[in-house]
């Protein structure tokens, strides 16, 4: 069972921030043109509060597994464990989905001269982290049958997860490659500066 808790300390390694909660903005500039200053808040708000998201599924999870280590050992153990796995892979397509997805569209499209591309940039790699998390969420539809096939379950969230960080950092990165003004803009944003100084 330590073997879940190893699991979640890898979890919380590949998360791009650890401790950024911000709050999505309330306006909705969907398909509007916005400052670049102010699409750069948005855009870093909304990835800061879904890691913090993710961040609390992953505690949640660890508390678990400590309950599930004092229990007798039953054949029931590995299932239990494995719902919860379950449970929090289909937290985090929602958060993806709730927070990230809809906190980026609701930025808007940054007045930049590749705005529109900045924006679909970002958007893509939302869509690309629920597609990987529903992949993994489809394997661990398997019943396991031991503790050993329980824990193998695990491989395709932590996976997904991993992807989703190294691909959030070059999402980023590229639309700063884009054009001077949202490099300034990523740059010059507190929420941005917060989300990249807690980067691993």
């Amino acid at each position: 069972m330590r073997a879940l808790v190893w699991i979640g300390a890898i979890i919380a390694g590949v998360i791009v921030v650890t401790g950024v909660v911000a709050a999505v903005g309330s306006s909705d500039n969907t398909g509007e043109t916005v400052r670049a200053s102010g699409w750069a808040d948005d855009v870093c708000g909304a990835t800061g509060a879904w890691q913090g998201q993710l961040q609390g599924i992953r505690n949640e999870l660890r508390d678990s597994n400590f309950a599930a280590r004092q229990s007798d050992g039953g054949s029931g153990d590995s299932v239990e464990q494995t719902i919860s796995v379950r449970e929090a892979v289909d937290r985090a397509i929602r958060a993806t989905q709730d927070t990230l997805h809809e906190g980026l569209k609701r930025a808007g499209i940054p007045d930049a001269n590749q705005g529109s591309k900045a924006s679909a940039i970002l958007l893509t790699w939302a869509d690309h982290t629920e597609e990987n998390l529903r992949v993994a969420k489809a394997v661990l539809k398997e019943k396991p049958h031991s503790p050993a096939e329980a824990f193998a379950n695990l491989g395709p969230p932590v996976a997904a997860l991993a992807t989703s960080a190294l691909e959030g950092r070059a999402a980023y990165r590229r639309v700063a490659a884009l054009d001077p003004a949202l490099d300034d803009a990523l740059t010059g944003s507190r929420n941005c500066r917060e989300l990249m100084d807690s980067a691993p």
